[in-house]
């Protein structure tokens, strides 16, 4: 530390901080568990039990490289050791750390071999043993594995034995399994203030990939999230994230959350985010298949809204639900579409509403006639009807009116109708698909 500050006068000497590490390794390893559900946290690094899950993610090498991966994308640097036993696996991590070239063990059969080179300072033993260890030259595990156990205790204490016995995996070594808390809360500062929307997107992506493997690990999605954009001085901007259905995938949820911050001014520069979902519901994966059925094509569906309404605005997007109104320009309403309770157009409608075209004029269209026949290029043949219409008396917008479906001789159908007081007059309401 002296030897630094002579070198950089300027330097700033930036104490450990416990708890924001303990914290980073709880958040580690909550999104570990999208591996395992085995997860247990071990001093400064995480334990994963992953025998169970290598045919799911097609051998060591492919699961070990999807792991790395995964830490860096949230953030993240870490070293990995692969091993039959946890203090064998804590050995690899620690000496490939150093720059220490260490393959990884699959069997116990090949352990004693692969960490006979490592040195012993590698392990959490006491500094009083190990110092004296290196007094009596023995500086390497192999060194050590060679010398009886008896002696071994006798010299350094029992602890030293049942060490190098767990390490070699003659005697069981159980641990805590991590249990991730009910809710997801993250929050990450910034390197800089951030000015503008586009510079948040990659912090928030990472954010949103601990979401995801979050999530993953308890077969979950949130369908509600909130976005905390932090400038200083307590000032923050709270942007929700609502969806249809439960989502994980930190692809899509970042679309939505760039057309959403797109619409947005905020208000100074932001130096932190947040993300927080206080409930978690039950996720049902997409299907892969080759041809989609129909309710991969309903979430397609779900997910298009979703992005128009982040991009246009809710207020913009919105569903068509039946009313309770025979007069055609009244029985229909629009709804939210995030209002499940509301029917829309079509479902369990009266049978009346069969014979109507969902195609309506703004206005009715006055027809020129013929006879007494509307004419609508050409001369229109009545086919259906009438279906007489008598409501609205107690609004004051009463409607007295006989409908009828007819067709030209193009073969267009139509849907006409003529009011009780003027029977000689037509119009055109609705145009049939």
């Amino acid at each position: 530390m002296a030897a630094a500050k002579a070198l950089a006068a300027a330097l700033r000497v930036i104490d450990r901080d416990p708890a924001a590490e303990r914290d980073a390794l709880e958040r580690i390893a909550a999104w570990a568990s999208q591996f395992t559900p085995m997860v247990s946290l071990e001093g400064q690094g995480i334990l994963l039990e992953i025998e169970s899950s290598l045919r799911l993610f097609h051998g060591h090498a492919k699961l070990a490289s999807a792991i790395s991966r995964g830490i860096r994308d949230i953030g993240f640097n870490a070293t990995l050791g692969i091993a039959p036993t946890p203090l064998a696996a804590r050995l690899f991590a620690r000496a490939e750390a150093q720059g220490r070239a260490v393959r990884s063990c699959i069997t116990l059969q090949e352990l004693p071999e692969r960490v006979g080179d490592l040195p012993l300072f590698l392990l959490d033993w006491p500094q009083k043993a190990l110092a004296r260890l290196t007094d009596l030259g023995l500086l390497r595990l192999r060194d050590i594995l060679a010398l009886a156990n008896e002696g071994i205790a006798r010299r350094f204490g029992p602890e030293i034995v049942l060490s190098i016995e767990r390490l070699m995996g003659r005697v069981a070594d159980p641990r805590e399994p991590y249990s991730a808390p009910p809710r997801f809360r993250s929050r990450l500062e910034l390197p800089a203030e951030a000015e503008g929307v586009e510079a948040l997107l990659f912090p928030l992506k990472r954010l949103l990939a601990e979401l995801e493997g979050y999530a993953r690990g308890r077969g979950a999605g949130v369908q509600r999230l909130i976005l905390k954009l932090e400038h200083g001085r307590k000032a923050h901007t709270r942007l929700p994230l609502e969806f249809a259905s439960p989502e994980r995938e930190a692809d899509f949820i970042l679309a939505i959350a760039r057309e959403k911050l797109g619409r947005l001014t905020l208000p100074a520069a932001t130096h932190a985010l947040g993300l927080r979902a206080d409930a978690l519901l039950p996720y049902v994966p997409r299907s892969c298949a080759w041809l989609p059925g129909p309710r991969e094509h309903a979430l397609e569906g779900e997910r298009l809204v979703e992005r128009l309404s982040a991009r246009l605005g809710s207020d913009r997007v919105f569903g068509i639900a039946l009313a309770d109104d025979h007069r055609p320009e009244k029985d229909w309403k629009k709804v939210a579409r995030s209002n499940p309770r509301q029917k829309h157009a079509g479902a369990d409608a009266p049978s009346h509403r069969s014979r109507r075209p969902t195609w309506l004029l703004p206005r009715p269209h006055k027809l020129i006639t013929e006879a007494g026949l509307p004419v609508l290029q050409g001369s229109l043949e009545l086919t259906a009807g009438p279906e007489r219409i008598e409501a609205g008396w107690w609004d004051g917008e009463e409607v007295r009116r006989d409908y009828y479906v007819a067709t030209n001789p193009r073969g267009e159908t139509f849907w006409v109708y003529r009011e009780h007081r003027d029977l000689s007059a037509w119009y055109l309401h609705g145009v049939f698909a």
